[in-house]
């Protein structure tokens, strides 16, 4: 068992497993150990993302659930989104969105708001139920909802629902590369590296900008999928952005140092050396990185 630390794709892992007989709920919490500091990477990336504009929906000039009926409904509904959008007393925001639910139980617009005002709030659980019921009573209509809320269960670790969220924002909403930029960032924990790697290939060409996190994040995807060669051209593309990213420097280290022992390469192999000093600290790093330039 000892060789196990310096296996570190899913598909390394997954035939370790089958080496060592494992049974599937073991190997299923091996492969999960193992993989938990790509993941942080990933999580990290995807919070920090900033998502397609959504300035539009959240000026509150339009609705995907009917609006209630009463007379203040519509007062009410501004003044929670002017507080939104002002960043200014998020907890009586919260309280209006939650009047309207009140008043309409089936008004989805609501439920988000009240979900995004408890994000806010770093309420996550919250914010979950709120924007899982934003999204059932929408009938498929938001990518809004669909998006935030599988965000929200990135967050709180929820990998399994959230694929089933980009999943259903690439049958929705083929057109938006959210979708297919979500499914990727949810491949390490899943276990599909090569799912991911061709969903961020989706991605990239749907973005009208050049987008660095993607860039970032098929450079790790194509690191894990054994694409070596093809991750430095994409570690190179981001280096003004993450060279001061432990991630980036451990990552791109090891797809130098696995180059440059191919083609026997002394230069190459310094480089990566060198990148891999640049890392502070080290822990992040997965234990196969850190095998190819520590000492036993």
């Amino acid at each position: 068992m000892k060789f196990f630390s310096y296996l570190s794709s899913p598909r390394e892992l997954r035939f370790f497993c089958r080496a060592e007989s494992m049974a599937a709920g073991r190997c299923a919490t091996f492969i999960k150990t193992m993989t938990k500091k790509i993941l942080l990477l990933f999580v990290i990336l995807f919070l920090n993302y900033n998502s397609f504009s959504q300035s539009d929906y959240f000026l509150g000039k339009r609705t995907y659930c009917d609006m209630p009926n009463q007379s203040d409904s519509r007062e009410l509904y501004k003044l929670g989104i002017d507080c939104i959008n002002q960043n200014l007393y998020i907890g009586g925001a919260n309280q209006v969105f939650q009047k309207l639910i009140k008043q309409d139980s089936l008004f989805c617009d609501a439920y988000f708001f009240a979900g995004y005002t408890f994000r806010l709030s770093n309420m996550n659980k919250e914010a979950f139920a709120m924007y899982y019921m934003a999204d059932s009573l929408s009938q498929n209509k938001s990518i809004e909802f669909k998006q935030n809320l599988a965000m929200m269960s990135v967050s709180i670790g929820n990998m399994r629902f959230a694929r089933k969220k980009y999943l259903e924002m690439t049958k929705y909403f083929p057109t938006s590369p959210e979708g297919y930029y979500g499914i990727a960032i949810t491949s390490p924990e899943i276990g599909d590296a090569d799912f991911g790697l061709k969903n961020i290939n989706i991605a990239e060409e749907k973005y009208v900008l050049e987008n660095k996190d993607v860039q970032f994040i098929k450079a790790i995807l194509l690191n894990l999928t054994g694409n070596y060669e093809d991750s430095i051209k994409y570690f190179e593309k981001v280096q003004s952005e993450f060279s001061k990213n432990d991630y980036f420097n451990g990552n791109y280290a090891l797809s130098l140092y696995e180059i440059a022992i191919k083609s026997n390469d002394d230069k190459l192999l310094k480089k990566a050396k060198k990148h891999y000093n640049k890392v502070k600290d080290k822990s992040n790093l997965t234990d196969y990185i850190k095998s190819k330039f520590e000492k036993p």
